[in-house]
């Protein structure tokens, strides 16, 4: 069959900036007529097309096609258009993505074809795919954000922690009730200046940790140095936290110390040293096993006590360390008492009743000057405690010389 068309509609067709083309309905898709801009696509001269390849269609594709061919009668059937994404390779061995859509022609069993270079769309389109993976693949839970702080996307570890709130739309919903030593407003204000926030969140039921995380607010700018995004990468300590109560270790203790002297120096703090009494005696009376259990109870009793803000760590075998954070001497005193009075309630642990009971030196910045000082004068209460007969509590300040 030979395809005859005037000069006038060739040179509309040559103008279109598309392959168009029309193709027998046969399994090489031949072609009868191509425009001008197809052949510049390939990079064959028309021809040098038909010498090479027979005028076939199919030669030029790489995918396999078995698939389209075998979907054509049923579109067919169906007096349904075909529309396919495949790649092609042109003369000078290029690979190139098109989108081709044709419209069956029933009387001459033939094929009106439109076929566009995606190449640059399924660029994009593959490398937006590898950063999904990337991002996925990651441990840390990455959440982005635009300029609203609304959130436009979660990666897998943050579509799946159980302690974000999967119906939250913003950032303030994410973090705003379980932010540490900060509001969202500072961050914020740090953030749209261009800088790196770091931040802390934690999340407390049933008197554990089921959620603490290390938190990093990054501005997101285009070529031009504008702010067009915020992602936030979040760390979970608890996973790095102490193995047996899953309190923060003594290094994480003392960085948010620093963190929040740092932004709050005018605050009122207090460094409580919580000591086991007899710790050793229980392990050897009971077996280290009751002895893990005393200390998993002591922090389930310490966390109990503690504000938004206070911070808490497991210093050592039998000693814990709490940091009170804007709050009375009053207030943190009653606080310790609480810790006493709950020692005298025994631990159950089977038919056995431990009793435990608790040692506690209080410090204040008020009479220190850094971290060292402010923990030396706790340490220095809890050994006067202990030297007087243990089970009770002291404030450095209080004490008499």
């Amino acid at each position: 069959m030979k395809l005859t068309l005037d000069n006038r509609a060739v040179n509309i067709l040559n103008h279109i900036n598309a392959g168009v083309l029309y193709c027998k309905n046969d399994e090489y898709s031949t072609i009868l007529y191509a425009n001008d801009h197809f052949y510049e696509m390939i990079g064959y001269e028309k021809d040098e097309f038909a010498i090479l390849f027979g005028n076939r269609f199919a030669e030029l594709v790489i995918d396999d096609i078995s698939s389209i061919l075998k979907s054509i009668d049923a579109h067919i059937e169906r007096d349904e258009d075909l529309n396919f994404e495949y790649r092609m390779r042109n003369k000078k061995g290029e690979i190139f993505w098109v989108h081709d859509t044709a419209k069956y022609e029933k009387e001459y069993d033939c094929w009106y074809v439109t076929i566009m270079d995606i190449t640059a769309m399924k660029s994009v389109e593959y490398e937006r795919e590898r950063l999904e993976f990337y991002l996925n693949s990651m441990p840390n839970k990455i959440v982005i954000y635009d300029t609203d702080t609304k959130v436009l996307y979660k990666n897998y570890s943050a579509r799946n922690c159980c302690y974000y709130n999967q119906e939250a739309s913003t950032l303030h919903q994410i973090a705003g009730e379980s932010l540490m030593g900060t509001t969202i407003e500072d961050i914020l204000s740090q953030a749209k200046e261009g800088h790196h926030v770091n931040y802390e969140t934690r999340i407390q039921r049933n008197e554990r940790f089921i959620g603490h995380d290390r938190n990093h607010l990054i501005p997101i700018k285009n070529i031009e140095g504008e702010i067009f995004n915020y992602m936030q990468v979040s760390e979970d300590l608890l996973s790095i936290s102490d193995g047996l109560t899953k309190l923060p270790t003594r290094d994480m203790f003392e960085k948010y110390y620093h963190m929040h002297i740092s932004k709050n120096d005018k605050v009122d703090i207090y460094m409580a040293i919580i000591d086991i009494d007899f710790f050793k005696k229980i392990n050897d009376q009971y077996g280290h096993h009751i002895g893990d259990e005393v200390i998993k109870n002591t922090a389930r009793r310490l966390t109990v006590i503690l504000d938004k803000e206070d911070y808490i760590c497991r210093f050592g075998g039998d000693e814990f360390i709490i940091l009170f954070v804007d709050q009375t001497l009053d207030v943190v005193l009653e606080k310790c008492k609480y810790i006493l009075h709950a020692g005298s309630t025994p631990m159950v642990d089977g038919n056995e009743e431990i009793k435990v009971s608790y040692s506690i030196g209080i410090a204040s910045n008020q009479s220190a000057s850094d971290y060292q000082e402010l923990f030396e004068q706790a340490d220095y209460a809890l050994y006067r405690v202990k030297s007087r007969g243990k089970g009770d509590l002291l404030y450095y300040n209080n004490m008499e010389d």
